[in-house]
Parts: structure tokens; C-alpha cells; sequence
């Protein structure tokens, strides 16, 4: 761009053509130049949806700005001319922004939505010094510093699409957490799917899990181990009986010493880890067998079993025959017993055994990186539900010290209270540690009275993730979550808005109408109903029985102890009956 493309804009808008008529050739090879900047974009993957295409509008006058609508291109069936980025140019030069059709009826902005639209928009100075080439560099940046922002926005407008990718967006953070630290712990409001989150991030791992959950009355001999009564003809004796958290150790020990179990499972994951590190940016070229670099990698995302080698930078340039699938490597694996990165060397591609050329370099490539990185062992994760509900210091005992991180595997060895009662053929003889496959995923709700009775000491060895209400909407749009009992989505929508505004009330954000202090409801973020409650309307089919029975009652409890009752429940009751997005 040239500084004169912008002062067009100052100098003509609102104008008329039949006044101006040279100024229409000028504004229109200004508009070329951002169609190029589009094309150019286009070719990088993103999706283009609409453009302004002429200077003047429907009454001959000319336009102050010049705009064009994008998108990323898993999005773009959804969004396409509803919800997209903005790159267009104006008098002060080029802008970008995040952006929804105002003229489509069925779109509307809610309050979180303008926000996002406001605090989105960019003005780049000094417009006229960039290329063409640094101009997509510019809007790229912008696209990818966005994109959380973009699919915020989206879901705001019940954007299925993005309201999935955001809720995978939270599993693959929890999920890195986990692997990170060993230990975690799900903390949030009541109903918000913690448990089932839980389940989803251990599945997503590849691992075996198991699930308890602490109460009251559970304790050491429970959990670790103790002595449990059995009969024996007429006496009545005890006998030493591991317990749930020891049982699930020794299984990942016994079954992290079977080289047979390994290989199956750290294929597919690994393998996966890799396709998410391309995705992210943090791995571009893999190691060849001659040593050299490969060809850098891409990927798309609508293909999470394949991985692309080429020079393109976008997706749609690349050309076939450069692609190293999942199945083809699990061939490889199969057909040549590559059990270790010796043995791949042994089937190298200047050895023939994995054929010749350059995509058998690719595929000798992405082997060795499996090999690598590949997990040791099977993971195995251990949930333990509302675990602030159990005396943690009664149940874990010398536990303490084993389930730390730092101390995983053998060096984090303790006795147990009934050390002397473990057979010498015991896995544990010598004494008791957690295995390092061994990961644990506790769940509790922050206003739960028995949250203070956590031990200081164990929350240090946990690391903790805070799960909103609204993050784990999406749990509505997921098909297993029903129960095979799932609603039209036209209900589903409707769920989403009664708990939208419901959870707006409860935080005193719903209406304009001022408040004094004692007619507040007063409550927190950890007091807003998750998205579990509101999967039981498949048990009635109506609104009304899902707030007699479930969520009126659960409202009295939260305001018990506080002024006015009655009132706030109305008011609660009005915010919930609402069907209109704000």
C-alpha cells in the first residue's frame, strides 16, 4: 500500500461518484491491493467468506473503509458470513478485528461477545511501509494471537465447532498439567463434569484408569492396606489385604515390566503427542537417517492420523506422496519387528528393508522420533472423586512422601504400616512406591464445607485447575453425556441461555436494575450450577420440573443463613425463565 491509498478514504467518503468520477479507479486499485493481501492469505489455508468488492455503495457514494471477511478453515462451515476476522483498511490504514454479520437476524451479540469485538480491534501504523509478504505475516500473527479470543467469540454466537475445540483446548491443558506433575486436582463448582473430565483426559492419554471415591468414613486400610477378617473352618482370623491405591500400583508395575503391552499403546500415543507438537509449532523438522533435517513437517487438522512433509506452507499445496499416515507406521512396526532404534537402523532406507526414496526417508524419520520419545510403560491414572470429603492424612498415610512427583519409582520407597505382614514374593516386599506410569486425578467442589480439612502438606504435591461452569458447557453438546437421551439442538440452545443468565444472576451480573447489598444474592463463581444439573431436563422433558426438583432446592441450601430468601429466589427463578441471550 501507498500512504495516498488511505487518504482516498479521507478525502472521498460519503461522496458521490457522478461528482468524483476519476477517484473510482483510484479506490478501485486500492481494493485490489487488499484483494491480493486476501489471495495471499487463501493460500496459507485460511478461508475467505465474503469481500467488498466495489469503492461506492447502493447510493453512488463512495465507502470510508474497504473490508474483507476470513476464517480458520475448520470453522468455516459454521461461520461462513456469521462470525469471521476482519482485515480491511480505512484512513488511518489497515485494521483487524473480530467480527459478526449485523445484518443476519439470527445472530445475537451478547454483552461477552462485544467485549471480545471491541477489545479485538487493531489499527496498524505505518500501513504503507509493510509488503505483501510482511502484511501476512502481520494478519497471521494476529489470527494465531487470536484464536482463543475468535473461538470465545464464536461460542458466544453457539458455534458447535468452536465450542468443541475449546472444550479440547481445556482437556489438552489439563492433560499437560497432568503429565507434568503426576498429580492433579479438578477444583470448581458443583455440577461442572469435574469426574467426567477426569475420565475423558485419562482416555485421551491412552490409559487405564479407576475411579474411587473418599468419604468420611474411608481410610488407610481402604486405600494403601490392612487387616481384613476371614474364616477359617470354625476360628474367625485376619488376614494382610492390599487396598484399592495398592492394588492399582502393582497392576501398572506388573504390567510396565511387560514389553509386550508397551509398544501397542506408545505408537498410537506418541504418535499423536507428535501430530499436537506440529500443531503447536514446537517441533517443524524431524531427524533423517543420514543425519540431516527433513523437509519441514505439516499437518491438517481435520487428519489426526497423518503427518505431511513438504516445502508448501500451506495445506492445500501439498502435493501427495510426501505423507507418513499412522496405519503406515504401525505396518512398519509389524513387519519389522522395530522394537528399538538399533533395529530401526537395521531396516534403514539405504538398507532396503523399508523400501527407497524419499518418502521412506520421512517414514525412517517419524519412526525414530517414536522411538525416542515413546512412553516406557502404559499410563495409569487413579481418580479419586470429591477427595476433600476423606481425612487425607488418615488415608494416605506414609503416603505422603511416595505420591510426590520428585520421589516416583523406587527411590520414593516407604514401609507401610503392615510392612512386616507383605510376602517375601510380594512386588512390594522391600516396601511400598508409586510407579512412575502412575498418575492421579483427584475432584472436589470448592464449596464444599469439608474443603478446609485438605491437608497443606498434600495440596503442595498436587498441582490445581480451577473447571468454570462455562468451560464445561460444551458437556450439552456431547452425545454420551445424554445418556443416548439427547435433545434437539434447538433445546440444547435453550439450556445453554436459561444457564447462561441463571449463572449471571447468581454472581449479581444479570439486569440493570441496582441492587442494595442485602437484596444481592451475593454469591461467587463456585456457586454457579454446572452443566450436570442441567443434563437431567432428558428425566422430565420440561423446564419447570428440572427447577423444582433440582436446582430450587440446591439455590435455598447456597442462601441459607442470608436475608430476603424468598426474593432472591424470584429473582434467581426470572433470570432462569429468561430465553433471551444477553
Amino acid at each position: 500500500f501507498n500512504s495516498s491509498d488511505f487518504q482516498l478514504f479521507a478525502d472521498f467518503q460519503d461522496k458521490y461518484q457522478r461528482d468524483y468520477p476519476d477517484a473510482y479507479d483510484k479506490m478501485y486499485e486500492a481494493y485490489q491491493k487488499l484483494g491480493k493481501l486476501v489471495d495471499y492469505l487463501v493460500k496459507q489455508g485460511y478461508k475467505k467468506s465474503r469481500m467488498m468488492m466495489k469503492p461506492t455503495n447502493m447510493q453512488q457514494r463512495y465507502s470510508g473503509y474497504h473490508w474483507s471477511k476470513l476464517c480458520f478453515p475448520e470453522l468455516f462451515s459454521e461461520c461462513d458470513n456469521k462470525i469471521f476476522f476482519v482485515v480491511g483498511t480505512n484512513e488511518d490504514g489497515v485494521y483487524i478485528e473480530i467480527n459478526y454479520n449485523e445484518k443476519d437476524n439470527t445472530l445475537i451479540c451478547s454483552d461477552k461477545a462485544r467485549m471480545i469485538r471491541e477489545a479485538s480491534y487493531v489499527s496498524i501504523p505505518d500501513s504503507s511501509r509493510y509488503s505483501l509478504e510482511e502484511f501476512a505475516d502481520i494478519c497471521i500473527n494476529y489470527f494465531n494471537q487470536h484464536k482463543r479470543d475468535f473461538l470465545l467469540f464464536a461460542k458466544e454466537f453457539n458455534i458447535i465447532k468452536a465450542i468443541q475445540i475449546l472444550s479440547q483446548m481445556k482437556v489438552n491443558e489439563i492433560k499437560s498439567l497432568l503429565l507434568a506433575n503426576h498429580n492433579i486436582i479438578l477444583t470448581g463448582a458443583p455440577g461442572t463434569g469435574k469426574t467426567y473430565l477426569a475420565k475423558e483426559i485419562a482416555k485421551d492419554i491412552g490409559a487405564e484408569w479407576k475411579l474411587v471415591q473418599f468419604h468420611p468414613s474411608y481410610d488407610y486400610t481402604d486405600f494403601v492396606e490392612g487387616l481384613r477378617p476371614i474364616k477359617g473352618g470354625d476360628k474367625l482370623g485376619f488376614q494382610r489385604k492390599d487396598g484399592v491405591f495398592k492394588e492399582f500400583c502393582k497392576k501398572a508395575l506388573n504390567d510396565s515390566k511387560n514389553t509386550a503391552n508397551k509398544q501397542a499403546v506408545s505408537i498410537d500415543v506418541t504418535f499423536r503427542e507428535l501430530w499436537e507438537r506440529i500443531r503447536d509449532g514446537h517441533i517443524k523438522t524431524l531427524k533423517l537417517f543420514d543425519g540431516g533435517d527433513s523437509l519441514p513437517m505439516i499437518i491438517k487438522t481435520d487428519n489426526e492420523n497423518m503427518i505431511y512433509f513438504s516445502k508448501k506452507e500451506s495445506p492445500k499445496e501439498i502435493s501427495i506422496g510426501n505423507e507418513v499416515s499412522l496405519d503406515k507406521v504401525k505396518k512398519a512396526f509389524d513387519d519389522y519387528q522395530i522394537t528399538s532404534v538399533e533395529k530401526l537402523k537395521e531396516a534403514g532406507p539405504n538398507r532396503g528393508k523399508l523400501g527407497s526414496g524419499g518418502n521412506v526417508s520421512n517414514l525412517w524419520a517419524v519412526i525414530n522420533y517414536l522411538l525416542e520419545h515413546r512412553e516406557e510403560s502404559k499410563k495409569y491414572v487413579f481418580i479419586i472423586d470429591e477427595i476433600n470429603r476423606g481425612e487425607i492424612s488418615k488415608i494416605f498415610g506414609e503416603l505422603f512422601y511416595s505420591i510426590d512427583a520428585g520421589y516416583r519409582g523406587e527411590e520414593g520407597r516407604v514401609e507401610t504400616q503392615y510392612q512386616n505382614l507383605v510376602p517375601k514374593d510380594d512386588v512390594f516386599s522391600e516396601g511400598f512406591y508409586v510407579p512412575k506410569n502412575v498418575y492421579i486425578i483427584g475432584t472436589m467442589n470448592d464449596i464444599d464445607r469439608s474443603v478446609e480439612s485438605m491437608d497443606f502438606a498434600m495440596r503442595r504435591r498436587f498441582a490445581w485447575n480451577e473447571i468454570t461452569a462455562e468451560s464445561r458447557q460444551s458437556m450439552l453438546d456431547d452425545e454420551s453425556a445424554w445418556g443416548g437421551n439427547k435433545p434437539e439442538q434447538v433445546v440444547i440452545d435453550e439450556i445453554k441461555v436459561r444457564m447462561n443468565n441463571l449463572n449471571a444472576c447468581i454472581i449479581d451480573q444479570y439486569g440493570d436494575e441496582e441492587l442494595s447489598p442485602k437484596d444481592k444474592i451475593g454469591l461467587t463463581q463456585a456457586y454457579q450450577i454446572g452443566a450436570a444439573y442441567f443434563l437431567k431436563y432428558s428425566k422430565y422433558g420440561n423446564f419447570d420440573d428440572l427447577w423444582t426438583n433440582h436446582l430450587k432446592g440446591l439455590l435455598y441450601e447456597y442462601l441459607r443463613g442470608t436475608t430476603n430468601i424468598e426474593a432472591k429466589i424470584e429473582r434467581l427463578q426470572i433470570a432462569y425463565n429468561d430465553t433471551n441471550a444477553h
